[in-house]
Order: structure tokens, then C-alpha cells, then sequence
């Protein structure tokens, strides 16, 4: 006797079977892309329609209040939507809806839809017309889309196929794994940055530690600046700790915080320094400093890591290594990289600032010292009031 299965049973074996068969590779893709959209400043379009439009709204909540990356959907505006339609035509509503907001070259549009657009059959004609403008001005594309992905699929920067299990349910499977992977998207370790409300209250925050991230050179000991820029000393000789750093790192774990050196030696990728020679000076500050961990990234801008400041991928690995409250702890620099590193970890930072010839941080630091004994002060001073303020809620 063959036992037939109900609907519900039928329905979450093929929801089953989309997991089984989702890109893992090119999820983690679209996250590394949503990470360095942030660092550098860039704006998160979400086009869709239909209910892939209803998916969209509900994104832009996540991504903004998660994910901290400045995002918008035209179709949460009825007004500007429907009168674009009215007047301009249905499609060309959301490349216009584009060329107002002045999409760049640092944005990146996310694309939730069934099918992905397709011109030549009057299908979603409004999202080939916003990416052919998109790439005309080199902003970045992720498609998360149904069927064979469409115009999205060529064009994508990154495409996330939600496959087809069942022919029948297309519409609601492509649907509902937007969202878990969006969803997933927001939880990425490389792009959450705040903590959501039941799994905060679940993982009390007394069980995560605070901490201070130092840069290390130019916070912990001295750089050697050559035209304005600073650079690492050649080795243990040249080697020469900052005035009050002992003592500035003792009030700092006086006070409760965890310690940790987070420091970039491209020149190791660049094969102007070895790696045995940054080690020996490392294991010189773990001697005679109270630091609980250092974490190196020894790429260079070409290598595409996810550990090289401004990227948050030091901090990162402190926080799951060591349990860190990344929202309580700060970050020590005297770049700009240390200090969009903290701000993408959602980290506060204070900048020590020499005066170097560069680029100025993507945002301001929370406090701009002269020294890492007047950052540790303010940390400290910052810590305090936090608590007196919790103690009075």
C-alpha cells in the first residue's frame, strides 16, 4: 500500500531540497560585497516587485538597523512610485528612481525577483532598465532570483540562484528564500553589526567581555614616517615602545578590559619584511605588555582578504575567539583604517592623530588624543558613564 504525502509534507521536502541546493560560495561572495560597500561609504538599493517588493521593505529595515549600510527600496515611496508610473511609464520607474538618488560607482543594488527581468518578454522591464544603468555607472549588482535569474543573472556582480525544485512553485519558493538568505545576509559575521533584540537578551552581555583594540604601530610603539606616512620599524633594533604605554595598558585592564593588538604588515606580502621578524616583535610585546592576543593580517590591498583594515575581519576573529562585546569596546588607531575597521565593527574609536598626509576616516572618530594615554583616559572615562547610566535605568 503506497502512503501518499500531504500537501505540507510535499511543500517543506522541496524547501528541503532549495536549502540542499543553495551556493554557499556565492552567498559568502554577496556578504564580502555588502562588507566593503560599507567601508567604503556606498548606499544599498533594493528593487523588486510584488511580493518581491514587500521582501525588499522589510531588507532595508534589517541591512539599516543590523547591518548598518545606508539602504532604500524605491517602492516604499507610493507617492514618487506611482506617479513616476503615471507620467514616466512602469518601465522606466526604477532607473529613474536611480539617476535622483545619484547612484556611484561605491553603491550596490540588490536585486529580489522571481524570473530577474527579461525585455525581449515584458518581464520585470523596469529592473533591466535600472541595471543597464547601474552598470553604466559601475555600481555593484547582487540578484537573488528565481528560475534562470534573467537579465539579473548576466549582469550580477553576484548571483544567488534560488533553484528550481518544482516548476509549480516557483513563485513561492524563490520568495520565501529571499528572505533566508537576505536574513542570512544580516547575521554574516563580516556584515551584522548589531546585535538583535531575543538572541541579546538570550546571550547576556555580562557574559561578553569589553575590550580595547590597539593599532600597533604608532599607538604601542613608534613608527617610522617617511613623506608623511608612517611605516613599521625593520625590526627588533628600531623597536621602541611609546612614552606611557605600560602604564596606559595597566589602567585599561585596571578597568576591566581585555586587551588585543590588531595590526596590518603588508610589507610581508609586499616581501620587504619577514614574517619570522614582525613574530619577534610581537613576542616582545607579549613579554612585556599586558596584551591578551595579537591578530595580523599580512596581505596587501591586491590580496582580497577579509582581514586587512579598513575590513573588520581582526576584530571579528577577537570577538568569536574571546567573546567580545564588539558594541562595548573601542578601538585605538592613528589611521584611517584602524578607524573604519572599528566604526564596520561597530566599535567606538578614537584617533591618535599625528598629522599624517592621507585620507581622512570615512567617519569621524568618537574622540580625536595626542596620545594613547589620553585615549586610555577617555575610554576609561567613557566606560564609567556608561555604567552610571545603566545603574540609573
Amino acid at each position: 500500500m503506497t502512503i501518499k504525502n500531504t500537501f505540507a509534507q510535499q511543500f517543506l521536502a522541496e524547501a528541503g531540497s532549495v536549502i540542499a541546493r543553495l551556493d554557499a560560495a556565492s552567498i559568502e561572495k554577496a556578504a564580502s560585497l555588502l562588507s566593503q560597500t560599507r567601508t567604503l561609504g556606498g548606499r544599498l538599493f533594493i528593487l523588486g516587485v510584488g511580493g518581491s517588493a514587500a521582501n525588499a521593505s522589510h531588507a532595508v529595515n534589517d541591512f539599516r538597523k543590523i547591518a548598518g549600510i545606508e539602504a532604500y527600496a524605491p517602492t516604499d515611496n507610493v507617492a514618487e512610485l506611482t506617479a513616476r508610473t503615471n507620467d514616466e511609464g512602469w518601465g522606466t520607474v526604477f532607473e529613474s528612481w536611480l539617476r535622483t538618488s545619484r547612484l556611484r560607482s561605491n553603491d550596490l543594488v540588490l536585486v529580489f525577483s522571481v524570473g530577474g527581468g527579461d525585455r525581449e518578454r515584458n518581464v520585470s522591464p523596469n529592473l533591466v532598465a535600472a541595471l543597464q544603468y547601474a552598470k553604466s555607472v559601475r555600481a555593484k549588482i547582487i540578484g537573488i532570483v528565481g528560475r534562470d535569474g534573467g537579465h539579473t543573472a548576466k549582469v550580477a556582480d553576484v548571483c544567488i540562484l534560488i533553484p528550481t525544485v518544482n516548476p509549480d512553485h516557483v513563485t513561492p519558493h524563490t520568495e520565501a528564500f529571499q528572505a533566508v538568505v537576505w536574513h542570512l545576509l544580516v547575521s554574516h559575521p563580516s556584515v551584522k553589526q548589531q546585535q538583535t533584540k531575543w538572541e541579546s537578551n538570550a546571550a547576556s552581555r555580562s557574559q561578553l567581555r569589553r575590550a580595547v583594540f590597539l593599532d600597533r604601530d604608532g599607538v604601542i610603539n613608534r613608527a617610522v614616517v617617511r613623506d608623511g606616512k608612517p611605516s613599521p620599524p625593520s625590526g627588533l633594533h628600531d623597536f621602541e615602545l611609546l612614552p606611557e604605554v605600560e602604564s596606559s595598558l595597566a589602567a585599561l585592564k585596571a578597568h576591566g578590559f581585555a586587551l588585543f593588538v590588531i595590526t596590518n604588515q603588508p610589507d610581508v606580502s609586499r616581501g620587504t619584511q619577514t614574517r619570522e621578524t614582525v613574530e619577534s616583535m610581537h613576542q616582545s610585546l607579549s613579554s612585556s605588555l599586558p596584551i591578551d592576543d595579537i591578530f595580523v593580517c599580512y596581505h596587501d590591498d591586491n590580496d582580497d582578504c577579509a582581514c586587512r583594515k579598513p575590513l573588520p575581519g581582526l576584530l571579528l576573529e577577537a570577538r568569536s575567539k574571546h567573546d567580545i562585546d564588539l558594541s562595548r569596546s573601542f578601538v585605538v588607531g592613528d589611521r584611517w583604517r584602524d578607524i573604519d575597521a572599528g566604526h564596520n565593527a561597530g566599535c567606538k574609536t578614537i584617533l591618535i592623530d599625528y598629522g599624517y598626509r592621507e585620507r581622512a576616516p570615512a567617519r569621524p572618530p568618537e574622540a580625536t588624543v595626542k596620545s594613547l594615554r589620553e585615549a586610555a583616559d577617555w575610554i576609561i572615562s567613557s566606560a564609567l558613564k556608561e555604567s552610571t547610566d545603566e545603574v540609573r535605568v
